[in-house]
């Protein structure tokens, strides 16, 4: 057999087992809709597609595992196709479930219009210097800061500035308000209601300390929460602390005598320390106790029983901060106010 006829049979196959990777026109095809409208929606271009086009894309895009050609929007666009997202020290030296599932969030919003997500740190006492870096270097188009303070140095810094950016966390109204957050005292407001609403009639807070903002929301929403309902907790019920600290009280509490019947706390992460103390003790979170937490992600599903909660809806959150910044990267500053997305009462085994 000549050389020619073995390179043929060989390419063919090679053909048959080649897998075509999908296209533009594939998704288009099987959304029902033109190669324009899906371009659109990948650059996030909202004036040309309604929601139900959007969904219906993007469930094409993933129906199909359709993934942008980096390259070619890059050379378009002059466009990094990276949106930056800073981490502190501390976040990067605890392990805390609910920033492993936000990011898990935002790695898949920013996939949905073509971005990839770029984390960093500081490596030093001025947190600064490296956002000075990056906007100098021009390897993002936007930046998403986190754990952000109202008065926050880094947006002062960045609203100097042309690079786009959003806060997932309120800004000061001095400030661009770039950003996106969820009402704490509502939520936590809510969740009263369902406990009263299940008959649970002496409650005590334990939360973590600190002035955030969230902090204080948070209380505020179980005090506010418990008052429409014609009920009052003292200060004494009402503990706010850290580590060891948390775990004494908790454990003198329990073996009390005369022991709240619902422990609201402010986030999972205490909440599965009570849960955990509880059965330490002989008590059943859900059948001797309730407990409740705040935040819905994975540390509250890792529990037995798992914990009821106040749901943020991180992959609603991730999908704001990405709209905003390909907004402003598209547009420049839109001026845009602030939004806050709504909580969910996820109901677990513990409340």
């Amino acid at each position: 057999m000549s050389d020619t006829a073995d390179r043929g049979k060989m390419a063919g196959a090679n053909d048959r087992h080649s897998v075509r990777r999908p296209s533009i026109d594939d998704v288009a095809k099987l959304a029902g809709v033109s190669r324009q409208t899906v371009s659109n929606v990948l650059n996030g271009r909202k004036d040309y597609f309604s929601t139900q086009t959007q969904i219906r894309v993007v469930a094409a895009m993933e129906a199909l595992s359709y993934k942008p050609n980096r390259a070619a929007q890059t050379l378009r666009s002059r466009r990094s196709m990276q949106i930056g997202y800073h981490m502190s020290g501390e976040e990067l030296e605890t392990v805390k479930g609910f920033t492993l599932s936000f990011l898990q969030a935002l790695i898949k919003a920013a996939a949905r219009r073509g971005y990839q997500i770029l984390v960093f740190t500081h490596t030093d006492e001025d947190p600064l210097s490296v956002f000075t870096e990056l906007t100098t270097r021009g390897n993002i188009d936007a930046l998403i800061i986190s754990e952000s303070q109202v008065d926050d140095p880094r947006v002062r810094l960045l609203a100097r500035g042309t690079l786009p950016f959003v806060s997932f966390g309120r800004l000061a109204p001095g400030l661009p308000q770039q950003w996106v957050d969820i009402d704490n005292a509502h939520g936590m407001a809510m969740l009263m209601d369902h406990l009263v609403a299940k008959a649970y009639g002496r409650f005590a807070y334990v939360g973590a300390e600190g002035d955030e903002y969230w902090k204080r929301e948070r209380l505020h929403g179980f005090r506010r929460g418990l008052g429409r309902h014609g009920l009052k907790v003292s200060d004494d019920d009402v503990f706010e602390g850290s580590g060891d600290a948390i775990r004494d009280h908790v454990r003198r509490m329990l073996s009390g005598r005369q022991r709240p019947d619902a422990i609201v706390t402010s986030s999972d992460s205490i909440a599965a320390v009570v849960v955990n103390i509880g059965h330490s003790l002989g008590l059943r979170a859900g059948r001797d106790i309730a407990v409740t937490g705040f935040d819905g992600g994975a540390m509250g599903l890792i529990t037995e029983p798992t914990i009821t909660s106040v749901r943020i809806p991180l992959e609603k959150v991730a999908a704001e901060l990405i709209d905003r910044c390909q907004a402003e990267i598209d547009a420049g500053p839109t001026g845009r106010p602030g939004v806050l997305v709504p909580t969910e009462i996820f109901q677990g085994g513990s409340a």
